[in-house]
C-alpha cells in the first residue's frame, strides 16, 4: 500500500520428500491399469504392490486417475486408504488364520457344501450347488462360504473373530504417511453378520490395511507397518526430519503362516475345477494368494446389487512362496464387459515385469539372460554408437530417420528397462518413414506417434495386427494413422468365485 512500512519476509525452501516408490514398478501398474479401465471400464480399480520385507509401497494407481496439465480432477479420495469397501473372499485368509491360531483348526475335517441355514438365513457357495461333502483344506481352495458358515458356528466365537480381525489390523487406521485415511469398520453383531463378516460382506476395509495383514504371511508372522515415505530432508542443513524405520511386531505363530502359506499355494497353484485362485497362475512363478468376488450393498434399497458383474472382484497374493519379496492388491468395481473385467490379466502382467526387473526368478531357460539397464540421456550422440551399445544390452532399439545424430528417445533418461523391451530413438533426418508396427503394444505405438507428432486411431487393445498406412510411407504431419490391434493374451475362462 502506497506510503506504507513494507514488511518483507524471506521465502524458506521446504523440505524434500523421498517416496519408497520404485518408478519403474509404477510404470508397470499405471500401464496395466490403464489398459484395464479402457477395455472393461469399470467404476474403479486399484492395484498396488509392496515389498514384503520392509512393509515399503513400491507402487500405487487407480482409477479414475487425473492428467495434472488439464486440472481435471473428479476424485480426490486416494482408493489405497481412503476408500473402504466390503472386500469379500480374501478376509477368509484371516478368518482361516484366526480358527488356526485359537487351535481349533482342523483341515481334514469334512462339511456338506452347497448351501447352510444360520438362523432364518441361507449361506450359498459361490456356485450355488458345491462341491459335496469337502474338507476344510478344500474349502479354502474353492473358496465355499459354506465352509466358512461351518468354521464359525462349529469353532469360532464372534468375540474370538472379532479379536482376530482387530489384531490383524482392520477396523484401525495403518498410520501410513498419507492424509485422510479411513479405518474402515468391522462391525457385527447377530449370527448371520458374524458369518458374513467371516467371508469379508458386512465389513469394511481398505487396501492398505489388506497389504499390512498380508506381511505376517510374508514374514512368519510379523506384521510390517506400510510405509510410502522413506525421508524428509531439510535442504539447508541436509539433515532427515524424518526417516522411516521398519517396525514389526511377532502376531501369530510360525505354524499358522506355514499352514496359511499351504493354502493360498494350493488355491492359485491348484487343478481342481474348484480351485479359485487359478486364473492368477503364471507358469514357472510360485504365486500364493486368495481371490474376492463381494457383492456391492444398495443404500438406497437396502439389498445388494444383482447381475454377472455387479461385484468388487479383487486379489490379494505374493511372490515367491518359500521367501515372499513382493505382495499385490489389486480390486475392480463392475466392470462393464468379461467376467471380473480381466484383472487377472493386469496382476499377471505386473507381476511378470516385476520379476523380470527384479531378476527373481526365471519362467524358462531364455529368460537367464533377462537383466535391467538404466536408460541414459543419447541426445547429439551418434546413432550406430548408441544403437550398438543398446543392442549390447538385449534391448529392442527401433531408429527413426537415417541421421547420424539422435536428437529424441521414447524412454526418458534415468529409467529402467528390461531385456527386450523398446526403445525408440528419432535421428536429425530429414525425412522420417513409418515402421512396420505389427506386433507393437499399444503403448509402444503411442510412444512412437509422441515422437513423431503424427495424428492416429487406436481401434481395440493389445497388440498392433495392421496399419492403414504402408511400411516405409514418408511420414508428413497432416497423415492420420489407423491402427488395429488385438489382444494376444485370451481372457482366462475361469475367473475367480462369486460369494
Amino acid at each position: 500500500i502506497t506510503g506504507t512500512q513494507e514488511k518483507y519476509e524471506k521465502a524458506i525452501d521446504g523440505y524434500n520428500i523421498y517416496l519408497t516408490i520404485d518408478a519403474n514398478i509404477q510404470r508397470f501398474i499405471e500401464k496395466e491399469i490403464k489398459e484395464a479401465q479402457e477395455k472393461f471400464t469399470p467404476e474403479w480399480i486399484t492395484i498396488s504392490v509392496m515389498d514384503a520385507t520392509t512393509g515399503d509401497i513400491l507402487g500405487t494407481s487407480s482409477t479414475p486417475s487425473f492428467d495434472p496439465n488439464l486440472r481435471n480432477i473428479t476424485n480426490y479420495e486416494n482408493p489405497l486408504v481412503s476408500v473402504p469397501f466390503e472386500p469379500g473372499s480374501t478376509m477368509k485368509t484371516f478368518t482361516y488364520m484366526c480358527a488356526l491360531e485359537n487351535g481349533v483348526y482342523d483341515g481334514d475335517e469334512t462339511f456338506v457344501s452347497g448351501n447352510y441355514k444360520v438362523g432364518e438365513d441361507t449361506v450359498n457357495d459361490w456356485n450355488n450347488v458345491g462341491w459335496g461333502e469337502i474338507t476344510f483344506d478344500k474349502g479354502f481352495e474353492y473358496s465355499s462360504n459354506v465352509g466358512i458358515a461351518n468354521l464359525i458356528e462349529r469353532h469360532l466365537t464372534k468375540k474370538q473373530l472379532r479379536e482376530c480381525f482387530k489384531k490383524y489390523g482392520f477396523g484401525e487406521k495403518t498410520e501410513i504417511e498419507l492424509s485422510r485415511e479411513q479405518a474402515g469398520s468391522i462391525k457385527f453383531n447377530y449370527p448371520i453378520e458374524v458369518v458374513t463378516a467371516a467371508f469379508g460382506q458386512g465389513i469394511t476395509t481398505t487396501p492398505v490395511q489388506q497389504l499390512q495383514a498380508l506381511t505376517m504371511i510374508a514374514n512368519d508372522g510379523y506384521m510390517l507397518k506400510p510405509h510410502i515415505v522413506s525421508k524428509i530432508v531439510d535442504p539447508n542443513t541436509v539433515e532427515n526430519y524424518y526417516e522411516r524405520e521398519i517396525e514389526k511386531e511377532k502376531i501369530v505363530s510360525t505354524e499358522t503362516i506355514n499352514k496359511m502359506k499351504q493354502l493360498m499355494y494350493n488355491t492359485v497353484q491348484g487343478t481342481d475345477v474348484g480351485s479359485t485362485g487359478y486364473p492368477y497362475r503364471i507358469e514357472g512363478f510360485d504365486v500364493i494368494g486368495k481371490t474376492g468376488t463381494a457383492q456391492i450393498y444398495n443404500s438406497a434399497t437396502g439389498t445388494y446389487l444383482s447381475g454377472e458383474n455387479s461385484y468388487i472382484f479383487s486379489f490379494a497374493g505374493m511372490f515367491p512362496y518359500d521367501d515372499p519379496q513382493i505382495i499385490i492388491y489389486a480390486a475392480m468395481k463392475k466392470p462393464s464387459v468379461g467376467k471380473s473385467g480381466g484383472l487377472s490379466s493386469a496382476v499377471k502382467e505386473i507381476m511378470k515385469s516385476i520379476v523380470k526387473y527384479k531378476n527373481m526368478f526365471v519362467e524358462d531357460e531364455q529368460e537367464e539372460n533377462l537383466f535391467t539397464y538404466e536408460v541414459k540421456s543419447y541426445f547429439n550422440k551418434k546413432t550406430e554408437t548408441v544403437k550398438k551399445e543398446l543392442e549390447e544390452k538385449n534391448l529392442d532399439v527401433v531408429i527413426i530417420g537415417n541421421g547420424d545424430r539422435i536428437i529424441n528417445q521414447s524412454i526418458l533418461p534415468n529409467n529402467k528397462l528390461i531385456s527386450r523391451e523398446k526403445i525408440i530413438l528419432l535421428t536429425n533426418s530429414g525425412e522420417y518413414t513409418l515402421p512396420n508396427l505389427k506386433g507393437w503394444s499399444r503403448k509402444e505405438v503411442l510412444e512412437l506417434f509422441k515422437l513423431l507428432g503424427i495424428k492416429y486411431t487406436l481401434n481395440g487393445y493389445g497388440y498392433v495386427v495392421s496399419q492403414s498406412i504402408e511400411t516405409g510411407t514418408i511420414i508428413n504431419k497432416e497423415m492420420n494413422v489407423e491402427i488395429t490391434l488385438e489382444n494376444k493374451i485370451k481372457e482366462e475362462s475361469k475367473e475367480g468365485e462369486n460369494v
